[in-house]
């Protein structure tokens, strides 16, 4: 256990280097695992910086990223196997980490069949496979993403949903991988990981309060307000579209789903942010970033998801006058 998402993927990309003995990671283009110097790497990288869309460009999200830490990161797009093939041809590398479904572009499901070449790909090139499900461990349904999707990997990053609010993350795998800890070949410290307070709240949420059962409602409340949404979206041929993860969903603005981070960069971000401000005004408080979805809890009722699908059709109806 640690305290955060961050420190789960930096631990999870740690005992991977561990175990292969290698240094260089790969992760996708547009992908947010934490931040920690490894993948603060083409998080939002500007387009006149970012490469050609078959070969992106490492750039670094911040100041203080050194060039060491950038020759050790391969980026490539999502939704890509012939990109990770050459990344893994051209180079001996640690793991490839990965959010199964890309939640920091809005939500970017994997095509038919990427995450079954994924897995192929990297067992043959003898590369780590890590799924980072900070965001969709839970809310995607029980057993994350994973288990929706079916595909597995070697090592797997969770946080937030599974402490309920409280600060947590976790990352386990293999036995044959996690042993590399209980050796202790690969160190894994802090003073607060897995402290009582935060134990005792997380098994509360797996036991008692995200239970299958009330994460399939969860699911299929969210279901119905998409349904809505997208109702009012047909009906007034908007050029958006509706997508949801579980308990999670999102309006992206753009006729053709997002299949990976240079298709997001062409969605209308003018009336996602009138769509935003316009929801905020009237009592619907969506997460801040254009690039972020809905998170449907164990708390919201019928009534309450349906007032977001009202003032939706408010908007859509202010929009097309």
């Amino acid at each position: 256990f640690t305290n955060s998402g961050t420190e789960a993927t930096m631990d999870a990309i740690r005992v991977a280097r561990g175990v292969t003995g290698r240094d260089k990671i790969v992760k996708v283009e547009g992908g947010y695992h934490g931040h920690h110097d490894e993948v603060m790497v083409s998080m939002k990288p500007s387009l006149d910086l970012a490469g050609p869309a078959h070969a992106p460009n490492t750039v670094p999200a911040t100041a203080g990223i050194t060039a060491a830490v950038l020759g050790d990161t391969i980026v490539v797009p999502f939704n890509d196997a012939e990109a990770l093939e050459r990344a893994l041809s051209n180079h001996d590398v640690a793991c490839f980490i990965v959010e199964p479904v890309m939640e920091n572009i809005g939500i970017c499901k994997p095509l038919p069949g990427y995450l079954e070449a994924v897995r192929e790909i990297t067992q043959r090139h003898g590369t780590l496979l890590i799924f980072d499900e900070v965001k969709t461990g839970i809310t995607a349904g029980w057993g994350g993403a994973t288990g929706v999707l079916g595909v597995q990997p070697d090592l797997i990053a969770l946080a937030k949903s599974i402490g309920g609010g409280f600060p947590i993350g976790a990352f386990g795998g293999k036995a044959e991988y996690m042993d590399v800890i209980t050796t202790g070949k690969v160190m894994h410290l802090g003073t607060y990981n897995g402290n009582p307070l935060v134990m005792a709240a997380a098994r509360a949420v797996l036991n008692e309060v995200c239970t299958p059962e009330v994460t399939r409602g969860t699911a299929e409340l969210n279901e119905r307000l998409l349904g809505a949404c997208n109702d009012i979206i047909v009906s007034a041929s908007l050029p958006a579209h509706t997508v949801q993860l579980g308990a999670k969903g999102c309006i992206t603005w753009s006729v053709d789903p997002v299949r990976n981070y240079r298709d997001y960069k062409e969605t209308d971000f003018d009336l996602a942010f009138a769509q935003w401000i316009h929801g905020i005004n009237r009592g619907v408080l969506l997460p801040p970033g254009l690039d972020e979805q809905w998170l449907i809890s164990v708390m919201h009722t019928d009534a309450e998801v349906m007032h977001y699908a009202d003032v939706f059709h408010e908007f859509v109806n202010e929009l097309t006058k």
